[in-house]
């Protein structure tokens, strides 16, 4: 719908950092109407469908000096109505502290004034939440991290229900939707964070400075595991068509910053960069479920509850990232489908921990999507990661990686579909102590030139033995896929039902295709079986 501009101008009430109350002026246009459908109802989710989207509070009707002040009226009004829409109009909103959500509240902003797919360059909003900007200071103790790295949260993370956020351009703000923090991992139902737009979303790592190694308490560093979305619910969880786009205007870089060396010796390094897009993009209940890496015991719906739950949904996001992973999920029967994720090349990470220097054997953990559980679905999702070069800028360290479910605080494999994928690195199900119903069909898997970290030389890798014991590997297919600069591998035992069919390989040379499974090989075109 078009709207007139009136010949007046309308104020929206802004708080910011030490400055009060601000009135920024915009444009006063004609009021559009009130949004109260489903934004989403074309997935068919009968849990959103119940939500009250037509129970709507615009806030700027609502008293207040500040939008946290007209929020928090508006989230009074609504809970006492049993929940609905606190819904911002066109306009800048600043905010001076993270908000945070009461049960039964969502946040939703104007409809996108152009492109509805977050996968486009032109996917806009006309709702923006500013939260304030880190200013560092490079000398004594710095800008204390108290002063920015605000976001969205659950006011009660145990209980609270059937919120989330839907429209909203969010700068220099989270959403972390997360569970009560205990070993229960108690956790609201219903929640969402829908149609976003979020830039420089990071977290400072409270590990740095580590004034034991000498660090000086002015250096910064992003925290490795914050996700700038980070969802987690008991069931029913949606995190669909958000765009993460590059950052890049609130990075800082930093000088004479001290970081150890290979020899654990202390070292001051220019050029380290605060990276607000080298973190985590988008966790889903993302959590670990298993022992260790080569160990055991794996999980199970009995020994982790938690991490077997149900009705979450994935799909259609844009990512940007320079490090970290791009999706990592847990659960059973997770739907992970349509997500573009993008890294980029010729990156430089001379630190990926801000405490010591990266060499060959470091890691980032640069992965595209990240799988835990049984039963998910990872389907028509597109993905570019590259290895970051180290500090030496000699060797690239040990990260870029495509779709994994690795045996490291993880499930074993179940019924699960890995389809129509294109990527630039492998599909790895690595080492997972047992397979037991796998699809690999349609996929695209086209690899780098030593960009990327791959095992065995493969496009696609299905192992479900660990390294000093065998695992079963059961009915896992194969099928009509794609791949160049790599082959396939599948391996496991005892072993039954395997099929490694259809699969076409490009290039001038054959590619390997190791058959460790006792796999029914038929119709594959420019292979090479080996099956010792």
């Amino acid at each position: 719908m078009s709207l007139k501009p009136l010949n007046r101008r309308r104020f929206v009430a802004v708080s910011t950092t030490g400055l009060g109350a601000l009135l920024l002026p915009f444009p006063a246009r004609a009021a559009a109407p009130v949004p109260r459908d489903n934004p989403f109802a074309n997935l068919k989710l009968a849990w959103a469908d119940a939500l009250p989207w037509d129970n709507v509070v615009d806030i700027t009707t609502q008293p207040g000096d500040t939008p946290a002040q007209k929020l928090a009226v508006a989230q009074i009004l609504l809970a006492s109505k049993g929940g609905g829409v606190a819904y911002f109009p066109a306009g800048v909103y600043r905010f001076s502290e993270s908000l945070r959500l009461q049960h039964g509240i969502i946040l939703r902003g104007a409809p996108p004034s152009g492109s509805v797919r977050a996968h486009d360059d032109g996917f806009q909003l006309a709702t923006r939440f500013e939260f304030p900007k880190y200013e560092p200071s490079f000398t004594s103790d710095g800008t204390p991290t108290t002063t920015a790295f605000k976001g969205i949260y659950a006011q009660s993370p145990a209980t609270d229900s059937n919120c989330g956020v839907v429209n909203v351009d969010i700068n220099r703000g989270h959403i972390h939707l997360v569970d009560d923090g205990t070993e229960a991992h108690r956790a609201g139902r219903n929640r969402f964070v829908v149609g976003c737009i979020l830039r420089n979303a990071a977290v400072a790592d409270p590990a740095v400075p580590n004034l034991k190694l000498g660090q000086k308490p002015w250096q910064r560093f992003t925290q490795r595991h914050s996700a700038a979305i980070d969802v987690q619910a008991e069931a029913n969880l949606l995190v669909a068509n958000n765009r993460l786009p590059r950052s890049g205007d609130d990075n800082f870089t930093m000088n004479g910053f001290l970081l150890l060396d290979p020899k654990k010796k202390p070292v001051e390094t220019d050029g380290i960069v605060f990276d607000y897009d080298n973190r985590p993009a988008i966790y889903v209940n993302h959590y670990g479920i298993g022992g260790a890496g080569g160990g055991g015991p794996d999980g199970t719906p009995e020994t982790h509850p938690h991490g077997f739950r149900k009705g979450i949904v994935i799909r259609d996001n844009y990512i940007f990232n320079t490090g970290r992973m791009g999706i990592g999920f847990c659960g059973d029967g997770v739907e992970c489908r349509n997500n573009v994720i993008r890294f980029p090349d010729d990156f430089w990470r001379p630190t990926a921990t801000g405490q010591a220097l990266t060499a060959g054997s470091s890691t980032n953990d640069n992965r595209a999507i990240e799988m835990r559980g049984w039963r998910w679905i990872v389907a028509d999702n597109d993905y570019q990661v590259h290895r970051n070069w180290a500090f030496d800028r000699k060797y690239r360290i040990n990260d870029g990686e495509g779709l994994m479910h690795e045996d490291h605080v993880n499930s074993t494999v179940k019924d699960s579909v890995l389809a129509n994928n294109r990527g630039n690195t492998y599909l790895s199900i690595y080492k997972t102590a047992g397979i037991d119903g796998l699809l690999i069909e349609g996929n695209d898997i086209r690899l780098g030139d030593g960009r990327q970290t791959i095992a065995n030389g493969t496009a696609i890798f299905a192992d479900a033995n660990r390294n000093k014991a065998a695992f079963p590997c059961r009915n896992v297919r194969i099928v009509n896929n794609t791949t160049a600069g790599g082959g396939i591998l599948v391996a496991g035992s005892p072993a039954e039902g395997n099929v490694v069919k259809g699969n076409r390989h490009l290039g001038d040379t054959p590619a390997r295709l190791l058959n460790r499974a006792s796999a029914r090989l038929e119709a594959n075109t420019n292979y090479t079986s080996e099956s010792a």
